[in-house]
């Protein structure tokens, strides 16, 4: 990582509908979420706790594809 604390990444989720018979819709769901941490030192079990902390809080926007994001971020880029 160089050194840098401000780490971009993505975690790539299921966009497959939550909803009766969603298994039977064709296609591939796939949709790739955009991460940030900022890594502050400390142990390899302090940087899990961070990673699984800012997935949980980014789930709720597993839904929106990269391009809605961007979208509602004003077209910037992530």
């Amino acid at each position: 990582l160089n050194n840098q604390t401000d780490v971009l990444t993505g975690l790539v989720s299921n966009g497959r509908l939550e909803e009766t018979d969603g298994e039977r819709v064709l296609g591939l769901f796939l949709n790739t979420l955009p991460l940030r941490l900022q890594l502050t030192g400390g142990t390899w079990l302090d940087l899990v706790r961070q990673v699984f902390a800012t997935e949980r809080d980014s789930l709720a926007w597993r839904r929106y594809t990269l391009a809605e994001l961007q979208k509602r971020l004003g077209g910037q880029p992530l």
